[in-house]
């Protein structure tokens, strides 16, 4: 009974009758959904929704073909699953001939292929616009409960830093930075079939207060790179909202500013001389160069380069001794090599051109999305972490299906 109201609250559908009636569609967008939120609260637990998730989509996929259903891509989507072979092509070789095939062809499977497939679903899946926007506010109302639960963590125990539900501070600054500026961005849209915008903005400020909380500069810097975006749309929108949405921030950077604790916190970003965080990464990055150098095509095999760092290249003054690079870019480069790094880039600034109508708020959504994750990317290896990946596959999928069908 409790599955069957739970099918009736993602679909907006009354359910009636025992649970073999359920169309697989609605339990798969129901299991990927709650996969989406309990991910960095347990992996394990992640992984079984999203499993589920997987058996239902295929089932409902083959129960499609027997009815003689053609699936459909548009041309924009079919372009954009080229243009992600070309990124994975581009990685594969690294996988194949890298120090230890093994690990990291296994590596490139679950990044490439077991991850995606929350695209794939999202695409793939017949379902009604409004399945699908519940499942996106489902999921930014959880993290709007896991900000609020951050908040209270840091207040409680009075420690520097707070992890909310789950374990990872740079996981949850992605995840944040991704999913965020959906919350906003539904708030400030003229649209009338976006439903709860009030909602939104409250589940916004917690999402906020949530990163500023756990003391997680990239997050601040991942909000702060989409609000111009935000801004600049939600002028033209509505000019009352505009100013409200302003008004906020301002608000909140003066308490930020106030807060002695936060305002050393914020000032420490530009710090590589007493601050070991920043400092070591950049002696890793310094490291990186000769690094590519020396293997520039294919690099070092998909999670190996941090290795050889540590084994050939670290010096004196990482004082942390750095099992990766911290950045997405760098250690691209020095994995993947050259052709790596061009795959990814090229990935990125597709995925930004994909969607660079701002007319509607789902696409506005999308490049928000991408642009938080990019600018993350630059302080943490961020295509590693399978939940903020998973996540951004999430509101990639939700933006292009909502788009396409409005």
């Amino acid at each position: 009974m409790a599955l069957n109201n739970l099918t009736s609250i993602i679909s907006g559908k009354k359910i009636i009758g025992p649970i073999h009636k359920v169309k697989f569609n609605h339990l798969c967008l129901i299991m990927l959904t709650l996969a989406i939120c309990v991910q960095r609260l347990t992996i394990a637990v992640g992984n079984i929704f999203y499993a589920f998730a997987i058996v239902f989509f295929i089932t409902d996929t083959y129960q499609r073909y027997r009815s003689g259903e053609h699936l459909f891509l548009s041309k924009q989507i079919k372009r954009y699953f080229l243009v992600y072979i070309f990124f994975a092509l581009m990685i594969l070789p690294s996988a194949i001939f890298s120090l230890n095939p093994e690990y990291s062809f296994s590596k490139f499977i679950d990044y490439f292929v077991l991850r995606f497939i929350v695209l794939i679903m999202l695409i793939f899946l017949k379902i009604d616009n409004e399945a699908i926007k519940k499942a996106l506010f489902f999921f930014i109302a959880f993290m709007a409960i896991d900000g609020l639960v951050t908040l209270a963590e840091r207040f409680v125990t009075q420690a520097p830093r707070a992890q909310g539900l789950g374990d990872g501070w740079l996981r949850h600054a992605s995840i944040v930075a991704t999913i965020f500026p959906a919350s906003i961005i539904f708030w400030i849209s003229r649209r009338k079939d976006i439903r709860y915008k009030n909602l939104m903005l409250f589940c916004a400020v917690c999402i906020v207060l949530g990163a500023i909380a756990s003391g997680t500069r990239s997050s601040w810097l991942g909000i702060l790179s989409v609000m111009p975006f935000v801004l600049y749309q939600g002028s033209k929108w509505s000019p009352k909202k505009f100013f409200a949405l302003l008004a906020i921030f301002i608000c909140i950077g003066g308490a930020i500013v106030a807060t002695p604790q936060l305002h050393q916190r914020a000032t420490s970003i530009v710090n590589i001389t007493t601050d070991r965080s920043n400092g070591d990464r950049v002696e890793a990055w310094k490291s990186a160069v000769v690094m590519v150098q020396e293997k520039p095509v294919i690099g070092y095999g998909i999670l190996q380069g941090g290795k050889v760092y540590l084994q050939s290249y670290r010096t004196a003054a990482d004082t942390q001794g750095l099992g990766h690079f911290h950045n997405i870019y760098v250690q691209t480069a020095v994995d993947s090599g050259i052709l790596g790094f061009i795959g990814l880039i090229t990935f990125m600034v597709y995925s930004l051109w994909m969607f660079r109508r701002w007319d509607s708020p789902y696409t506005l959504m999308g490049f928000c999305a991408w642009i938080g994750f990019i600018v993350v990317g630059f302080f943490d290896y961020t295509w590693g972490m399978s939940a903020a990946v998973k996540t951004l596959w999430f509101v990639t999928g939700c933006s292009l299906r909502l788009y396409d069908n409005a």
